[in-house]
């Protein structure tokens, strides 16, 4: 009676090729490509928790203006706060991303030593439109942060 891998590899027309690595070594890989994974969940994490506060940031300076005695020297200090934040804010949202992409290439150089399934099972959705998902959020991330920036500006500067 034929294994079940032997009927799942003539079934998929793929003869099974296991990693030339040893034990010790496959083990090494899979804990590095579970590491880089949850680095790149962590950076997600962050970019959104950037996202989102940079935003409550930008409400509180509004409401500090809206309901303050609109004192001009606070205005202004407002004003140029509002900048910086956005500033780091966006250059923050670039620092993880970069972050995510060197952890991909961790990925993809562990995932090349590995057997030839988990080759194709990796592969299966394209390097390309993994990046372009990636560079959309990033920019609906920004976006967000520079509407929300510009928002609070115009909300600040009626008061100055």
């Amino acid at each position: 009676m034929p294994d079940n891998d032997d009927l799942d590899s003539e079934s998929n027309g793929l003869e099974l090729i296991a990693s030339e690595a040893d034990e010790l070594t496959h083990a090494e890989l899979l804990c590095l490509y579970q590491d880089s994974e949850q680095n790149i969940r962590f950076s997600k994490l962050i970019q959104w928790r950037t996202t989102i506060v940079t935003l409550a940031i930008f409400i509180c300076f509004a409401w500090l203006a809206h309901y303050s005695s609109r004192n001009g020297d606070m205005v202004k200090v407002l004003i140029i706060i509002t900048y910086v934040v956005g500033a780091i804010s966006i250059y923050m949202l670039v620092i993880f991303q970069t972050w995510q992409g060197t952890e991909r290439k961790k990925i993809q150089l562990i995932i090349s030593n590995l057997s030839n399934l988990a080759r194709n099972i990796y592969n299966t959705k394209s390097k390309r439109e993994a990046d372009v998902e990636r560079y959309i959020l990033l920019f609906f991330m920004g976006c967000a942060i520079l509407t929300g920036g510009f928002l609070t500006l115009a909300q600040l500067l009626r008061w100055f």
